[in-house]
């Protein structure tokens, strides 16, 4: 009788996937998962920073309308009643104040401070005391990094016919601008004219 020999069998081959991960595969999944987190924390950076900037330009335009009332308050309360010109910031003004009463005394029935306020209608001047009243950039506005002007020096003109003779008229317009200290934004530009001006000859 032959001897029997079993043929030795083979250890089973693993498949690929039970053999686990290889180290090229670990390295270029974890150089993934690097470039994902990096993206993705660079994009919550610049998303917090664009909500801080928004948050700052919101704020900075409250401020600007918060100041921009003061400003309308002295503009529309700016009278030359006296001859002189003032603003009654606090006092509510009624159509009467804002000109120099006339007179049954003067020829034309127009008061000595009736005359300077013709005077004042018909320079460049007649701005000049409501400049001086709204005063430098408040301090809530430049801890906020905010500046303004104010430009009185272009009120412009009109030329108006007045018994067929044309007369060159002031319009005694002045613009204020505020703006961003830091960057030079330009926050808001507006161009009043005071109300007393409606009184002018």
């Amino acid at each position: 009788m032959k001897a029997f020999h079993p043929t030795p069998i083979p250890p089973p081959r693993r498949s690929r996937g039970a053999a686990g991960f290889s180290l090229v595969e670990l390295m270029v999944s974890s150089v993934l998962l690097v470039l994902a987190l990096t993206g993705t924390s660079v994009l919550f950076v610049e998303s917090n920073r664009s909500s801080a900037a928004a948050e700052t330009r919101y704020r900075q335009q409250a401020l600007v309308d918060t100041d921009l009332a003061r400003v309308r308050r002295l503009n529309d309360r700016y009278t030359c009643s006296t001859g002189t010109c003032t603003s009654l910031g606090s006092v509510e003004l009624s159509k009467n104040d804002f000109f120099p009463p006339p007179t049954s005394t003067a020829a034309n029935g127009n008061s000595s401070a009736g005359q300077l306020f013709e005077a004042l209608c018909n320079s460049t001047s007649l701005i000049t005391q409501l400049v001086a009243d709204i005063g430098a950039t408040p301090s809530t506005l430049t801890a906020a990094g905010i500046t303004y002007s104010i430009d009185a020096a272009n009120q412009g003109q009109q030329t108006v016919t007045e018994f067929g003779t044309n007369v060159v008229r002031n319009l005694h317009r002045y613009t204020i601008t505020y703006t961003n200290s830091g960057s030079g934004e330009l926050l808001r530009r507006v161009t009043l004219v005071p109300t007393t001006v409606a009184w002018c000859p």
